[in-house]
C-alpha cells in the first residue's frame, strides 16, 4: 500500500508573489500479517516522513483501538543484523562491561524457539510483556562473551528477529551501543512487479524473509 504526507511547498512566482502549493510525497509499505510471522516493511524517504519509525508508530496507533476491543496490543521492534552484535563483541573484546537484553514476549511463535525454556516459562508464568536481563562484570574485569554460548546465541537471535533490543556498555565509551539503531535494510532498485495478487505477495515475502 502507499501512504502519503502533505509537505506544502513555499515558492516565489515569476511575478514576485509568494505561493504555497500542496505536495504529497508517498512511500510504499508492505505488511505481512500471519499467525507465525508479522512484519512491516517501510520505504525510507525523508521527503515524505522523517523516519520509518514514525510510519510504523502511525500504523500501530491506528490499529490500537480495534485491537483493544479484543484485549490485544501490538508491540513493534526493529529487525537488526545479528552479525552487528557479534562484530561489536569482537571489536571491543576485553572492554565490554555490561550487556542488557530487553525482551518482548508476546505471542511470536516463529522466533520463540530461540529463547531458552526457562525464560519462556518465566515470562508466561508472570504474564510479562517486556523483560530486561542485564549481565554486568566486576568493575575491574570485562565480561567473558563467546559466540558459541547457546544461551547468548538464543538471546541475540531472538532480539535480531524482532524480539527486542540489546544495549552494550563498553569501557572507555560514554554512550551505550543499541542494536535497535542498526535497523535491517533491503536495497531494491527500480522495479515493476506484474502478475496476479498471489504472485506479487510471494515476491514481497521473499524480500521480507
Amino acid at each position: 500500500m502507499r501512504i502519503a504526507h502533505n509537505r506544502s511547498i513555499h515558492r516565489e512566482t515569476k511575478d514576485f508573489r509568494d505561493e504555497v502549493i500542496d505536495n504529497w510525497p508517498s512511500i510504499l509499505v508492505a505488511i505481512w500479517n500471519d499467525p507465525e510471522k508479522q512484519f512491516i516493511a517501510v520505504q525510507r524517504r525523508s521527503t515524505a516522513f522523517s523516519s520509518c519509525e514514525v510510519v510504523v508508530k502511525m500504523i500501530i496507533n491506528s490499529l490500537s483501538p480495534q485491537l483493544s476491543n479484543h484485549h490485544l496490543r501490538a508491540i513493534h521492534e526493529p529487525l537488526f543484523e545479528k552479525q552487528q552484535f557479534w562484530s561489536l563483541l569482537h571489536q571491543y573484546e576485553g572492554r565490554i562491561k555490561s550487556v542488557e537484553f530487553e525482551i518482548i514476549t508476546p505471542n511470536m511463535a516463529n522466533i520463540s524457539g530461540s529463547l531458552s525454556d526457562d525464560l519462556k516459562d518465566f515470562a508466561k508464568a508472570t504474564n510479562s510483556a517486556k523483560n530486561k536481563l542485564k549481565i554486568e562484570s566486576d568493575p575491574e574485569a570485562p565480561l567473558h562473551l563467546v559466540e558459541n554460548n547457546r544461551t547468548l546465541q538464543g538471546l541475540v537471535n531472538y532480539s535480531s528477529e524482532g524480539g527486542g533490543n540489546i544495549s552494550l556498555k563498553i569501557d572507555g565509551v560514554k554512550k551505550l551501543y543499541h542494536t535497535s539503531k542498526t535497523v535491517k535494510e533491503i536495497q531494491l532498485g527500480d522495479m515493476e512487479i506484474q502478475g496476479n495478487a498471489e504472485e506479487v505477495v510471494s515476491v514481497i515475502k521473499e524480500f521480507l524473509k
